[in-house]
């Protein structure tokens, strides 16, 4: 008898949770109601999004609800952006932001060609909630953030930010320094809109926070990091330097299309090429000749065919190594002589030479 009591009381205990969480979810939350969400959450203390909507012909719940979460995320952002346009508190931080800005932005304009600098501001520290209308099935969202939060997010994402900085800047000098200058502008091409990053966020940080400093915006740091990356920029922006000595022939006869076609390839990559090898990079060393192979005779027209051989030596100049060694070989063959044969074998071989250098070179 005592255990059915205890059953009846557990199962009177579990209507009573699902009764309280039917009511809770058919009552709707403080920030549905317009003058109640203007209320709790004021445009001194918060910044809001709203969006409201009924979910399209055929579309998931949970679609809808994404949809509309992404809308109030968006109002949210627009209000943070309208209110780092008008503001106009801190007139001096601003202008200091906008002075390092513009003259960074001039040093890396070139450099960056091909590196996307838009930024869409994230906004740190959001929540976003939803609630969906059980007697009109509208699904609404609220996005929202305290300013005293958003300020504290801020000011952590800033830090952050340069601490990132500083690591990939460490790395790209260890790079230069040892003769990878490829890798070294691969990493510097990222960490150009992550500094371009940092200066929208303390633009943000300086609207919001009527009591920011050079320091809780980090401004010195900022500074000298954007130096850095200044002066990376400037001896990245052409690239390696390589120097090239290409001896290729066809028998007696020199064969200089070998090393145009090297530097044509190597050119896509952003590599320059020196007369002196003391000031390049990487020195490519080629030594390339012919050689007769055979006459093949079918009926009344014949074969030649041609082998031409290549020593490849790819040398890291700051190090003086030999990072490659290596004769590579290719057959090639025509029906008027050697000589046209020769020139068919260099068709393949050259190809082959620019994918070695390029391998060794990204390394």
């Amino acid at each position: 008898m005592k255990r059915i009591v205890n059953i009846y009381k557990l199962l009177l205990l579990l209507f009573f949770v699902v009764s309280v969480e039917f009511i809770l979810a058919q009552t709707p939350p403080v920030w549905y109601d317009n003058d109640l969400r203007r209320l709790e959450y004021n445009d001194d203390e918060y910044f809001t999004g709203f969006a409201e909507g009924a979910p399209m012909d055929n579309e998931r719940l949970d679609a809808a609800t994404k949809r509309m979460k992404d809308a109030a995320r968006v109002e949210a952002l627009s209000t943070i952006r309208v209110h780092v346009k008008n503001n106009t508190t801190n007139n001096a931080l601003s202008e200091t932001l906008h002075t390092m800005d513009g003259t960074f932005r001039q040093s890396s304009r070139e450099f960056q060609s091909s590196t996307s600098t838009s930024i869409d501001i994230e906004i740190p520290g959001l929540q976003i909630e939803s609630w969906q209308d059980p007697n009109t099935g509208n699904i609404a969202a609220f996005a929202y953030v305290k300013k005293s939060t958003l300020i504290r997010q801020l000011e952590k994402k800033i830090t952050v930010a340069l601490t990132k900085i500083e690591m990939s800047l460490d790395q790209v000098e260890q790079l230069i320094a040892t003769g990878q200058k490829l890798q070294a502008r691969s990493i510097a091409e990222k960490a150009v809109p992550q500094m371009n990053e940092i200066g929208e966020t303390q633009r943000v940080l300086v609207a919001v926070d009527v009591d920011a400093t050079d320091e809780t915006l980090q401004l010195a740091e900022t500074k000298m990091y954007q130096q850095r990356l200044t002066s990376i920029i400037a001896q990245l922006k052409n690239g390696l330097n390589i120097y090239i000595q290409a001896n290729a022939t066809i028998f007696t006869s020199e064969y200089s299309a070998l090393k145009s076609a090297i530097q044509g390839h190597l050119s896509k990559l952003g590599c320059s090429f020196v007369s002196n090898e003391a000031d390049s990079d990487w020195t490519i060393i080629i030594d390339a000749k012919a050689r007769e192979y055979s006459i093949v005779s079918t009926g009344s027209v014949k074969s030649y065919f041609t082998y031409v051989d290549a020593n490849i030596a790819i040398i890291k100049t700051v190090t003086a190594q030999r990072i490659y060694e290596n004769m590579i070989s290719e057959k090639g063959g025509h029906t008027h002589n050697y000589e046209q044969a020769a020139r068919d074998a260099y068709k393949y071989l050259t190809p082959k030479i620019c994918t070695i250098i390029e391998e060794q070179i990204k390394q």
